[in-house]
């Protein structure tokens, strides 16, 4: 009996200490699979930085580009003025309207030789690009009089203020036309893409400190905790043990009193490091099999959830279209907010309201059938979008009832409405059927005292008196239609 009860108590303590191993076990690859998945959740963050500051730099850079180019178009605007006008180059008050006008901040008149004889700084007369410094970076233009150059951002030296410069030679080739420009949508980006913008704008997970320092001196300039701005890697417990660019090296260290997992990496000119505490890693590791099952019941729960706001999302979306599968007009929905957004009258004044009804559609449907008609509504839209297209927005607010808010002159309308009905010509002839669409035009200058929705009545008036003009002249009977 005594042998019975050691064995079993053998047993016992066999089964707690296999227990006890099988928990240990579970506990240290638990431990290693969090930390390792910390590291791998790291290096995919690292990867995201990378990328944003790539992009910031990117950014920039294009933004840059662009500048230069919207920039040389502007001298060439005052240049194209003065030729025009050539005393206005004596007349400083002009000169200062026209940079008004073209939005830039300083205008200089340079002689062939390089040296400024007019613009709107009187005080910088007889400065040359020999000796100036901001202007001897044109200095190859004197030699190639089809060239025509942006300088990048630089300092005015008079108000300490950042700008840009633009030059080119007039059409004679006789005189060089510079503008300056103080570029504020550049200067923005810049205050953007500094690094510790950059990192308060990084999606914040619990948990996890995000880095960047200098790579030359380890200086933190970049930090999801602001107090470690200004201070160096080394004085908040990280040693610098990434040799070689890209490559993403691994250390524990003591972050904000937490132990921590920390990846760092030299990428550019920073060094980037990505922290994650390890009671935020390790929490939870002891019961992975109860994690598991409430994960599972959670996720369950979260899928239903997603699918059924996803369908409900669907179904919204369907509902709210803005847009007629036809035609890929926009269609009622989208006419009556287009409209609301003139209520006030605060229309412009080359707004044109057109009102439009496709000519014939019922007899077609009726004698050559619906797929008939169909293709008419789109040779109608297709005429409408031909013509109308580059002037505003363009609605079908009915079977065969369309609407333009377009915005142009008299001239350009008289030109569209001609182009308009050779379109619908054209159409009729290729496609062998009839295509005639009734029109009505209401240009807000005629009635300014009318609000939008007294002109879309006018245009459907007139848009009417066309229609029966048509039928008229066609000698058909408008209710068979």
């Amino acid at each position: 009996m005594k042998s019975k009860g050691f064995a079993f108590r053998v047993l016992i303590y066999v089964t707690v200490v296999v227990i006890a191993i099988l928990i240990s076990l579970l506990y240290l690859i638990q431990v290693q699979t969090n930390r390792k998945n910390a590291y791998n959740s790291s290096s995919l963050l690292i990867d995201q930085l990378k990328n944003t500051i790539t992009n910031n730099d990117e950014r920039v850079r294009s933004l840059t580009a662009s500048l230069k180019e919207d920039y040389i178009t502007r001298a060439k605007a005052v240049s194209y003025i003065l030729d025009k006008n050539p005393s206005i180059e004596k007349q400083i008050t002009e000169l200062a309207w026209i940079a008004n006008l073209v939005s830039v901040d300083e205008i200089h008149l340079l002689d062939e030789t390089g040296t400024i004889y007019g613009g709107t700084k009187p005080k910088v007369y007889g400065e040359n690009m020999e000796t100036n410094e901001k202007l001897s970076a044109f200095k190859k233009m004197l030699t190639e009089k089809n060239f025509a150059m942006c300088q990048g951002l630089t300092t005015d030296t008079e108000n300490q203020k950042p700008m840009m410069y633009a030059m080119c030679w007039n059409d004679a080739k006789k005189k060089l036309v510079m503008i300056g420009i103080e570029p504020m949508r550049l200067l923005n980006e810049l205050s953007i893409n500094e690094m510790d913008a950059v990192i308060k704008e990084f999606p914040a997970y619990e948990g996890v400190e995000i880095l960047v320092a200098n790579d030359s001196d380890n200086e933190i300039i970049g930090a999801t905790n602001a107090t470690y701005i200004g201070k160096n890697l080394f004085q908040i417990g990280l040693e610098d043990n990434s040799d070689k660019l890209n490559i993403v090296t691994e250390q524990t260290a003591t972050i904000s009193g937490e132990d921590s997992y920390c990846s760092m990496t030299r990428y550019d000119s920073y060094k980037i490091v990505v922290a994650r505490y390890k009671s935020i890693v390790l929490q939870g590791i002891w019961i992975p099999i109860l994690l598991t099952t409430i994960y599972m019941i959670v996720a369950a729960l979260i899928i239903v959830f997603i699918i059924r706001r996803m369908t409900a999302r669907i179904i919204d979306e369907h509902k709210n279209a803005n847009s007629d599968a036809m035609t890929a007009f926009s269609n009622r929905r989208a006419y009556e907010d287009a409209i609301k957004r003139y209520d006030d009258k605060s229309y412009e004044e080359d707004l044109v309201y057109v009102s439009m009804d496709l000519n014939g559609l019922k007899k077609v449907n009726d004698t050559r059938g619906h797929e008939a008609g169909d293709e008419l509504i789109i040779g109608a839209a297709n005429c409408i979008r031909q013509c109308f297209g580059n002037y505003g927005e363009m609605f079908r607010i009915g079977g065969d009832e369309f609407a333009a808010l377009m915005f142009a002159d008299l001239d350009r309308l008289t030109m569209v409405q001609m182009d308009f009905a050779e379109e619908q010509e054209n159409w009729s002839k290729e496609h062998q059927m009839t295509l005639s669409v009734s029109c009505g035009y209401v240009r807000a200058t005629e009635f300014p005292d009318l609000t939008i929705h007294e002109i879309a009545k006018l245009a459907d008036d007139r848009m009417y008196e066309a229609k029966d003009k048509y039928y008229k002249t066609m000698n058909i009977e408008r209710r068979t239609i």
